[in-house]
């Protein structure tokens, strides 16, 4: 394999784990297997190694010395804690975007909301699962609103704890089973965020993301004690 090959390849790796992930075939807590890995999608054990890395920063594999790699758990806990400072970081760089945004800016969120409106947010095939397309238009939308913070580090972080709340998003659709108004929220929040209404734009953001919190943590609670029925038992120490 070419030296210019190998990064495609790569990158292919890395998102099919990623879309099983995401997709419930790797349950929360799950251990990953680099070897069955490679045999499963027919590459070497270094670009599967790669892949797990990867998805190792982004928080949805964790990688240790002693256990190898295993699917990021799915914890009341730890949602807790990263709802909280996603609403201290996401809220800040939101606040200064409505504060500093130019017309550049505006018109760039218009388009984002418009094409995270206009894609379908699973398919016929699979209703259960969020699709990849709209996983991508929902992280460039709320990047855009974000985007005119005018400072890289703050938006850096922002879109890292987007990219660490993937795992319970795609849970938290799952559990919910379509009852929730996903598109009204989203409309929301652009809707006072193009009216300069930072107050509004904020309650509604954090709203966004507490509804998401609050649906999983009900899941996990209703699980607690059950053996094998979804991420709460999963996550539940070895």
């Amino acid at each position: 394999m070419s030296a210019r090959g190998a990064p495609s390849l790569t990158e292919r790796t890395y998102r099919a784990l990623r879309a099983d992930i995401l997709g419930g075939r790797h349950t929360p807590g799950q251990r990953l297997r680099p070897t069955a890995l490679a045999a499963d999608h027919q590459v070497s054990l270094n670009v599967v190694r790669e892949a797990l890395n990867r998805l190792s920063g982004e928080r949805l594999v964790r990688a240790s010395p002693q256990q190898g790699f295993a699917v990021a758990p799915v914890t009341a806990a730890d949602l807790a804690d990263l709802t909280d400072v996603r609403g201290l970081v996401e809220t800040a760089a939101l606040r200064r975007s409505i504060e500093r945004g130019d017309l550049n800016w505006e018109a760039e969120l218009v388009a984002a909301h418009h094409r995270l409106a206009g894609t379908p947010m699973t398919t016929a095939e699979q209703p259960e699962i969020i699709s990849p397309e709209w996983d991508r238009a929902h992280q460039a939308f709320h990047l855009a609103t974000m985007s005119g913070c005018g400072s890289p580090r703050l938006l850096e972080v922002a879109g890292g704890l987007t990219e660490c709340a993937a795992l319970y998003r795609h849970w938290s659709h799952r559990y919910d089973q379509g009852h929730r108004d996903v598109a009204g929220e989203h409309r929301a929040i652009f809707e006072a965020t193009v009216a300069r209404d930072a107050d509004l734009a904020c309650r509604r953001h954090l709203d966004h993301i507490g509804r998401t919190a609050e649906i999983v943590l009900a899941a996990l609670q209703d699980e607690e004690g059950m053996s094998g029925a979804g991420p709460g038992a999963a996550s539940s120490p070895a």
